[in-house]
């Protein structure tokens, strides 16, 4: 799709900017990790580094490319992460689905602490889509990333990675199970109407998220279809300048994989 770095960038900052959130563009190829591993397990060395460059940092929402932020009002802390945010979004006791939409005969917790909570993610009809997430510093969260990184995990045949190497820790070790809050997917990773895969995005939803569009040449005209519904927000002067001008780090190197 056209510009679509360009967009969500400037998406991305206008959002942090309106709320007082620092902001991380990563560009996936800075961060390589050896032996070939595919791409998409960069994202654990992102948010290792993301830790380290901002250390007064609570939690790191992580968000993949292929979203746009579209209710530009509601703050991420707020919506989702206070008590009272989480109380409203989280799913209890709910079934997980697999690939395919079968049953995996794993059911969310029945109940939670708000303090325990370390990683927060959302469900579709195929299970939980690691687009979109956020983890809190923690402990915990040293510990996952290393596990998540497992070699033995890296060298699978999974249809979906370090997706699959997610499900695979929460399905089979409790230590995740007991810190990670399931949200209802309007909550924070809503898809287009197109996809089948999940709940499709409402008008006061917070994100809309195309996921597994890849080229998919309906991608490109849904894309423009609901950025086009996006809440208006004003675009810092200094973004405008950076795109205008062709100087955003967008593809700027940033760092090896640790």
């Amino acid at each position: 799709m056209p510009r679509i770095k360009e967009m969500v960038y400037e998406n991305r900052i206008t959002y942090a900017q309106k709320h007082g959130l620092d902001f991380m563009w990563a560009n996936m190829t800075s961060y390589n990790l050896p032996d070939g591993a595919p791409i998409y397990w960069n994202k654990i060395p992102i948010l290792r580094d993301a830790f380290d460059r901002f250390p007064e940092a609570e939690w790191i929402w992580w968000l993949d490319i292929d979203i746009i932020i579209m209710n530009m009002s509601l703050h991420i802390h707020d919506h989702v992460l206070s008590p009272e945010g989480m109380a409203r979004n989280i799913l209890l006791d709910y079934p997980i689905n697999g690939a395919e939409g079968g049953s995996t005969g794993y059911r969310t917790s029945p109940g939670y602490r708000h303090k325990d909570v370390n990683f927060v993610i959302s469900l579709d009809h195929w299970g939980m889509n690691v687009g979109n997430f956020l983890m809190r510093r923690s402990e915990w969260s040293d510990w996952l990333l290393d596990m998540w990184l497992e070699p033995l995990y890296i060298s699978q045949n999974w249809v979906f990675p370090e997706n699959d190497g997610w499900s695979h820790l929460w399905q089979h070790h409790q230590i995740v199970r007991n810190h990670t809050a399931c949200m209802n997917q309007h909550s924070m990773n809503a898809y287009p109407d197109y996809n089948a895969l999940g709940s499709h995005w409402e008008a006061g939803d917070h994100v809309v998220h195309f996921a597994g569009c890849g080229g998919d040449p309906i991608c490109e005209g849904a894309w423009a279809k609901y950025w086009n519904m996006r809440e208006d927000a004003e675009v810092p002067a200094f973004v405008q300048d950076k795109l205008r001008e062709g100087v955003a780090e967008i593809e700027a190197f940033q760092g090896g994989a640790k």
